[in-house]
């Protein structure tokens, strides 16, 4: 397996060990994609691009990788039902809030190559309307710097 991959698998252990009651999209790169069924309550992680930071040690380079944290939650209410819509829009907010403190957290390890992982911005949340039901969604980005072995 390659240094992304190893990254790519710790970062979802940590969001199903965060967000317990949230599913895996099948894909997260296009959202509206999925089934409505999976989208009730549910996270996707898409690996971004990645740059060399032209910093080298010996034969490991050290890369910089955007993940992409997507959190996505069905809207059940009424569109006349402002306390009940509140609801959920906090909710995703503290599911963000989560994940942003477990990655902050210096107790998270996501890889022995990894150097640092920062939460560096975040969508807001973001009305998807799709063709059966109506959701919210943030994108979160997850800059994770690493070292890759250049033999």
């Amino acid at each position: 397996m390659s240094t992304v991959s190893d990254i790519h698998d710790s970062i979802i252990a940590v969001i199903s060990t965060e967000l317990p009651t949230y599913a895996r999209l099948p894909n997260p790169y296009a959202i509206d994609e999925n089934t409505a069924l999976i989208l009730k309550k549910c996270y996707g992680l898409a690996i971004g691009a990645g740059v060399n930071t032209q910093r080298y040690v010996g034969c490991i380079a050290t890369w910089e990788r955007s993940f992409t944290i997507n959190l996505i939650t069905q809207v059940v209410n009424t569109e006349n039902d402002a306390a009940g819509r509140a609801s959920v829009e906090l909710t995703i907010d503290d599911a963000r809030q989560t994940l942003f403190k477990a990655f902050e957290s210096k107790d998270t390890t996501l890889s022995a190559t990894v150097v640092r992982a920062t939460v560096t911005d975040d969508s807001g949340i973001q009305y998807i309307d799709g063709q059966n039901a109506k959701f919210l969604a943030i994108e979160m980005t997850l800059v994770v710097e690493y070292h890759e072995s250049t033999t």
